[in-house]
């Protein structure tokens, strides 16, 4: 509601309006129309108290992306799962637009830059980082710093890019064998013999592993919901001989009881003396899932083991192998051909 009578003066050679509505103060300049400047001034009075008065946002758009960045890397990204992986999309947008203001960044030019990305990166590379941008042009959107985000109703590329790596039991005895520091060798074996994400992985605190029971508590997962993994025995004797670091709570830690972090130059080392190729960490993942199946494995206790919401992201996840399914057609094959050398029943 409007305060008061509302002041008009003049400043810097232009009539100026001034007045308060609900306890912040107006000021508008109007012109060089003193009588224009009333006229304005005894509607936007009126508006007030009738509750109709918005006043205009002049600033919207003007902040620079990269000042704009800085207080979402403060207030946002440290909140984050993968804090360290979206403070690098955040960067790279701050590389990319620098002090630009927030307005003048435009659909055309993201998708420029989207075509020009697609030549070097894979479809869900671009896809995360479009998805970062946009994430942050809404939170400008809820700070009041921009009136519409250039990105909304953008369709996001298909991903046909899924992996189909796995191992077979004889590489990933190579691989295990050929990790020589401690940790790494304890880090694949798990991710062998569970399937757990390495982010999972290098989050287990002592508290987690319940020795008595088989079991591993995984209190953050990808998809918000702690879930229990079953340790094998390959597992538990593992963890239970694994060294532990008097006052440190993480089953993984460094020397300085900090949570380990990067395991990526020894995986490198590891993978380089077992001669294997283009292998990630996550496709250990893929190789438990693809293993289980092939052992005629529940596929709907894979999904729970795993911490899928849908069966259909478990489906993507447990390839097969030709040859495993060249075996199940040869055993349909042979089913045939005992049906139809069976003798004929008599006819009713």
């Amino acid at each position: 509601m409007a305060n008061g009578r509302g002041t008009v003066y003049l400043r810097a050679g232009q009539w100026t309006i001034g007045f308060t509505v609900n306890g912040r103060r107006v000021r508008e300049t109007i012109g060089p129309n003193k009588r224009l400047a009333e006229m304005v001034l005894a509607k936007h009075m009126t508006d007030a108290m009738q509750g109709m008065y918005f006043p205009q946002k002049r600033n919207l758009g003007r902040m620079p992306f990269r000042q704009f960045a800085e207080m979402y890397l403060e207030r946002v990204v440290p909140l984050m799962k993968s804090s360290r992986t979206e403070k690098t999309r955040v960067l790279l947008w701050i590389r990319h637009f620098g002090n630009r203001p927030l307005g003048q960044i435009t659909r055309a030019e993201i998708e420029t830059w989207r075509r020009e990305k697609l030549v070097r990166c894979r479809p869900a590379t671009t896809n995360r980082d479009l998805a970062r941008l946009r994430a942050m042009l809404r939170r400008a959107l809820e700070w009041e710093l921009l009136e519409k985000s250039p990105l909304e109703g953008l369709k996001f590329l298909s991903e046909t890019n899924a992996r189909t790596r796995y191992l077979t039991l004889e590489e990933c005895e190579r691989l295990i064998q050929a990790c020589l520091a401690l940790h790494t060798k304890a880090l694949v074996i798990i991710a062998l013999h569970t399937g757990m994400r390495l982010g999972e992985i290098l989050r287990l605190r002592w508290q987690d592993l319940d020795f008595s029971a088989g079991l591993i508590l995984i209190r953050d997962s990808k998809n918000g919901e702690p879930r229990h993994v079953p340790m094998d025995s390959t597992v538990q004797s593992h963890l239970e001989s694994y060294p532990r670091r008097p006052g440190v709570e993480w089953v993984f830690s460094n020397s300085s009881g900090e949570r380990l972090r990067d395991i990526r130059g020894g995986f490198h080392n590891a993978l380089q003396r077992a001669g294997l190729s283009d292998l990630h960490f996550h496709d250990l993942r893929h190789t438990y899932a693809s293993q289980w199946v092939q052992s005629s494995g529940d596929l709907y206790l894979l999904k729970d083991i795993l911490g899928h919401k849908s069966i259909t992201i478990t489906q993507r996840y447990a390839h097969l192998s030709p040859a495993y399914k060249r075996e199940a057609v040869n055993r349909m094959d042979s089913i045939w051909k005992v049906g139809a050398n069976a003798p004929m029943g008599v006819p009713a």
